[in-house]
């Protein structure tokens, strides 16, 4: 399983890197409408969707908008929705650990719904960030969410002793995610510094809040938790060996990088 683990997420790595950096707006468009497509068929799975029209029908559905989206939605759009986003994840994540695990995200409508709405903003944020900033940017910015993950695995083993959520992920803990955020921290104060963009705050309260987000990107994980144990799922899918679904390995990152997009789209100069 390690190896296959490893092999999966080399190749994705090299992929995602050759997409970033090397493919034309056209194509880099067309591999983001694939992803929503996947990633609403495996969402359809937490609504508890079994006919394959069904899934079929709600992957074209969240395409269509993700492709109006690239065309139309405007930046004060992406705002508003990324709002209601955050809200939604905090109130559903609170809501299931309050309740001992009883209380979640009932409404097979609400959680389509919701699945819309974070799968449209990722893949549009996507599309907005590459064509505003260059690959770097973007892959920096995706190193500082991903090294919550890191610094949260190694400085959990060592000292995580105080559950983040125990009903909803009993591995986390906030010794774990502390460690995340301090790594996090210090890889946005790198990050900042070596891209040498022109901010308009400080880099110190930019790299703060980069962290931040990467904090946030957490409630992310915790959420789509939330939805797979209340369909009875231990991964979303089985797209990637070793790895589960598209959604499983991109959880902490689809409300974290429209959030990542709006402070680089309003903190730069660029």
């Amino acid at each position: 399983m390690l190896k296959q683990r490893v092999i999966t997420a080399v190749v994705l790595a090299v992929l995602a890197m050759l997409l970033l950096f090397k493919s034309s707006d056209g194509i880099w468009q067309g591999v983001l409408l694939l992803i929503a497509a996947v990633m609403a068929w495996e969402w359809a799975g937490f609504a508890r969707l079994k006919a394959v029209w069904q899934k079929v029908s709600f992957a074209l559905l969240v395409a269509l908008l993700v492709w109006l989206g690239m065309l139309w939605l405007p930046i004060e759009a992406i705002l508003a929705l990324t709002v209601i986003e955050c809200l939604l994840v905090v109130w559903v994540v609170l809501r299931y650990q309050q309740s001992q695990g009883q209380k979640g995200l009932e409404s097979t409508f609400l959680i389509l719904i919701s699945g819309v709405l974070a799968v449209v903003l990722f893949t549009v944020a996507l599309s907005q960030f590459r064509a505003e900033f260059s690959p770097w940017v973007i892959l920096l910015s995706l190193l500082v969410i991903w090294a919550v993950d890191t610094g949260a695995y190694f400085s959990g083993r060592r000292f995580g002793k105080t559950k983040l959520a125990q009903y909803v992920s009993p591995g986390k803990t906030w010794e774990g995610v502390w460690g995340g955020v301090a790594l996090a921290f210090v890889i946005s104060v790198m990050s900042v510094f070596w891209l040498s963009v022109e901010l308009r705050i400080s880099v110190g309260i930019f790299a703060v809040c980069l962290a931040l987000i990467a904090l946030f990107s957490v409630l992310g994980d915790l959420f789509e938790s939330v939805l797979k144990r209340q369909a009875g799922l231990k991964d979303s899918g089985h797209i990637l060996p070793g790895h589960g679904g598209l959604l499983d390995r991109g959880d902490s990152l689809l409300i974290a990088v429209p959030m990542m997009y709006l402070l680089w789209h309003f903190g730069s100069l660029a």
